[in-house]
């Protein structure tokens, strides 16, 4: 019986025809080597392999030359261990990349040897024969699994990887294997995440795709996965099974409320040949789960209808009527003439099944799934899918040059020479990776006009805290235009003082009806990071004239801080004022989970740095008396804060002072806004703060944690009580660099250069304090990548334009340790709003040169490379 089980089960999970023969390209080194695939783990029930050996015709195989790919990771089987195993779910798939040199044509026989955890003494057998196939293939193997590649071949990577893809209207939650599938940790739950949003709804959740043939056996196609690319806004994947080979590709056009995932099918080399000729009948199922959530910060499952529309060759669904809000969705295929096979609407549960019959053969069969939502009626969403089906090859265009013309448009960065720094490479290719993503996240909802998305997929509204530290990453890129249509958004809705709010104040959060919440005031902050942003957007662009004109509401805005000292102390009191009965926020500050009133370090800090920056515009325009207000209200402040906050027997800065007077010594990374902010009395306590910061209890391998591992109040999975947050660590790169520690801002800046190549281009809004796993988090979050590009380009560029005056610094802060083997850095970027004017910029580090051209008669200085 044994041996009869083992049979069946190998002839039920190798994937016969696909032994083949790969030319292996890792790193700059091409081998010869061969590829195979198993539908089902080599062990019965799968479980954790510490210990995986290869034999071809009884010959082992070195172990580093085997790699293991499955849908959730790529694995090297000597790097198997008790303490690293290899984790096989049951009926997961896997592909074996082997690099020790091709096989001889005709038939070999193959056998894995596993070891278990628990069963450490067996070792179990999996046996196969099998012909090399024909077809050869090129495979792209990553030196480091964490690491894309930058090579248009096929390539192997973390394929459970999320992604959000995201449109100006929409944006989709996905896996790197192509699936609209994704699970994830919210409020320590995981579930999944994906679907098509049309803020502020999921209009379809988990989208999944099978394949059947003859035999009538469905597959997933994430499962069979071999390749996948995410470039340009859009990710492309292959996949192999049962000799048909399956290219999809998934985006979401920038102008439109859906989302289009095209798939070809057709059978490989040597399999053309079928019981019906050269073609084979294929069965492509789309089962869908028709569930419409409102989302914002409610996520809110309603009553759903849905039924097909024979005309249109679709399904509609709706929610039922509610005073608050309906929901409209449309999904169906292209081309239109392909009739479904089988429609399901009316299960238990919601899914929701298309699924439609294809003959194919050697050349592609393409069917295209769209799929479009609305808040404001179905015939709206019915008119958006008959226009996205039929034009669906135009939006694939489109998108891709939307986003290649934006990743050209703003500041790019390159190494050119013979000889490159690696090190520099990874974080140019993370640079490009998080303007793609700040693109991502750049919203024009109906009702709330343009802005930044906070974080995807749980915050697709604006939040003025995430925008004004997020904008600091689009400014240093040359994003002008939509950064001031960003700024003027909020402007828009600036309080005027009436219903409680105080003359001046931004709002917390843009919302709308549609979102279940309306626009809401009361942060302690937001307000504060704005007169940041404006400068140097005026800096840099010289548009005094937006100045100029916005200068009645930019007076408000710093004045709005002199308005908030309740108990006359010299400091900014806050509080949550709000009603969230449901959330557990406590404060307003950006630590909200936690109560640290009256008096927090940070707010105190950004108004410093609000009065400080004022003063500076204020000269700018002429307004004298606001110059001198606000100078003498910035240099009290100053005084007050080093004052009252400095903790001499820590060498740190009070966290905040309570409302009894009371300071609260807890370490946590909020003194750093002291320091970015100039709040700082002198360059001694900013050393003893960075010191304290760079030890173990606060920095990790992949970011600064918001509270000291020696505090008992310390969890690792609390929010802002030991979360690592990308932040908080573009800070602390920040705050090195101010100080000239460049090494110590090159260690922070490599760690969110590492998440975001290892996340495939996104960057979580948090990270567990005690391992690099996103938890409560944001699968893309605004200020995590903003940060990055802004604390990167500082390093590398140090670039601060003054164009009121036609003049420009350029101060590099490149490591000793990136210099070496660094070629020549090359930037061009715009010089105004309107993106046509470009300067380019060429550093040669190892002879400390800069050479600059800029349009016109502006005068280039560096007080740390001689120009030329």
């Amino acid at each position: 019986m044994t041996g009869t089980l083992d049979a069946i089960h190998t002839s039920l999970s190798y994937v016969k025809g696909s032994l083949k023969n790969a030319t292996v390209v890792a790193g700059p080194e091409k081998q010869e080597g061969f590829v195979f695939s198993l539908l089902n783990p080599p062990v019965p029930l799968g479980g954790n392999i510490i210990s995986l050996d290869l034999y071809v015709d009884d010959i082992p195989v070195q172990k580093k030359s085997v790699h293991v790919v499955t849908n959730d990771l790529l694995v090297n089987a000597s790097l198997l261990s008790e303490e690293r195993p290899l984790a096989f779910k049951p009926f997961q798939s896997a592909r074996f990349l082997v690099t020790n040199g091709g096989l001889s044509r005709g038939r070999h026989k193959l056998a894995i040897m596993s070891r278990m955890e628990g069963f450490e003494l067996i070792t179990i057998p999996f046996t196969f024969s099998d012909s090399v196939n024909s077809h050869k293939e090129k495979v792209v193997l990553p030196v480091d699994p964490l690491l894309e590649t930058e090579s248009t071949e096929d390539m192997f990577r973390d394929f459970a990887t999320p992604l959000a893809l995201s449109g100006k209207k929409a944006y989709i939650v996905c896996s790197s294997s192509g699936a609209l599938s994704a699970p994830w940790t919210w409020m320590g739950v995981k579930y999944d995440n994906g679907g098509l949003y049309v803020p502020p709804a999921r209009v379809f959740g988990r989208i999944m795709v099978e394949i059947s043939m003859e035999e009538g056996v469905r597959k997933r196609l994430p499962n069979f996965v071999v390749w996948s690319r995410h470039e340009n806004g859009v990710l492309q994947t292959r996949h192999e099974l049962a000799g048909l080979g399956v290219t999809r590709t998934l985006f979401v056009p920038h102008e439109s409320k859906g989302f289009i995932m095209t798939t070809g099918l057709r059978l490989l080399e040597g399999f053309a040949k079928g019981r019906r000729g050269r073609k084979r009948r294929v069965r492509i199922h789309f089962i869908i789960d028709g569930n419409i959530t409102s989302y914002g910060l409610a996520a809110v499952s309603q009553s759903n209808a849905s039924k097909y529309d024979r005309k249109n060759n679709c399904l509609l669904l709706s929610t039922n009527p509610q005073r608050q809000a309906q929901y409209f969705g449309t999904i169906g295929v292209a081309p239109k003439s392909l009739k479904p096979r089988k429609i399901l609407v009316d299960s238990f549960d919601n899914d929701l099944e298309l699924s439609y019959d294809l003959e194919v053969g050697s050349e592609p069969v393409e069917v295209v799934l769209v799929g479009t939502g609305s808040f404001t009626s179905a015939k709206e969403s019915l008119k958006e899918f008959v226009e996205m089906r039929d034009n669906y090859a135009e939006h694939l265009d489109k998108t891709r040059s939307w986003f290649s013309g934006y990743s050209s448009s703003t500041l790019t960065v390159r190494q050119t020479g013979e000889k490159q720094n690696p090190e520099m490479n990874r974080l140019i290719r993370a640079y490009e990776k998080a303007k793609a993503a700040l693109q991502y996240l750049k919203g024009e909802y109906d009702g709330l006009g343009p802005g930044i998305c906070a974080g995807l997929p749980r915050f697709p509204n604006y939040w003025a805290r995430d925008t004004g530290w997020s904008l600091r990453g689009y400014l240093a890129m040359g994003d002008y235009s939509f950064a001031k249509e960003a700024i003027d958004n909020f402007l828009r809705h600036q309080s005027k003082g009436s219903n409680g709010v105080t003359k001046g104040e931004l709002p917390m959060i843009i919302s709308g009806k549609a979102f279940l919440h309306s626009t809401t005031y009361g942060s302690a902050d937001s307000t504060f990071l704005f007169p940041w942003a404006i400068r140097r957007y005026v800096m840099s662009t010289g548009d005094l004239q937006y100045l100029r004109k916005r200068w009645p509401a930019i007076v408000d805005l710093v004045d709005w801080g002199l308005q908030k000292d309740l108990d006359g102390d010299g400091f900014i009191e806050h509080g949550f004022t709000g009603i969230a009965t449901k959330l557990p926020i406590q404060d307003s500050t950006w630590m909200d989970h936690i109560d640290r009133r009256k008096s927090a370090n940070d707010v105190q800090a950004l108004f410093y740095e609000s009065l400080a920056v004022g003063s500076e515009l204020a000269r700018l325009v002429g307004d004298s008396a606001s110059e001198k207000r606000w100078s003498a209200r910035a240099e009290e402040l100053k005084n007050k804060i080093n004052a009252e906050y400095w903790n001499p027997e820590t060498g740190y800065y009070f966290d905040t002072i309570r409302k009894d007077g009371s300071k609260d010594a807890s370490i946590r990374p909020n003194a750093l806004v002291v320091l970015m902010a100039g709040a700082a009395s002198d360059s001694a306590k900013e050393a003893v703060v960075l010191d304290r910061i760079e030890k173990e209890d606060m920095t990790t391998g992949w970011g600064v944690r918001t509270l000291s591992t020696q505090d008992p109040k310390y969890r690792p999975a609390l929010y802002h009580d030991g979360a690592v947050w990308p932040l908080v660590t573009g800070w602390a790169a920040l705050a090195e660099l101010k100080l000239g520690r460049t090494e110590q801002a090159f260690r922070y800046l490599k760690s969110m250069a590492d998440r975001i190549l290892a996340e495939n281009g996104m960057f979580a809004e948090t990270y567990r304090g005690d391992r690099p796993e996103p938890f409560n988090s944001c699968i893309l979050q605004a200020w995590s990548v903003g940060m990055y590009a802004h604390a990167f380009l500082e390093m590398v560029l140090g670039l601060q334009a003054d164009m009121v005056n036609n003049k420009v610094t350029i101060n590099p802060r490149i490591p000793e340790s990136l210099k070496a083997g660094l070629g020549v850095l090359e930037f061009e970027g715009p010089v105004d709003g309107s993106g046509k004017p470009r300067f380019s910029i060429f550093l040669e580090s190892s002879a400390n040169l800069v050479q600059a051209r800029f349009p016109g008669n502006v005068q280039v200085s560096s007080s740390t490379y001689k120009c030329i």
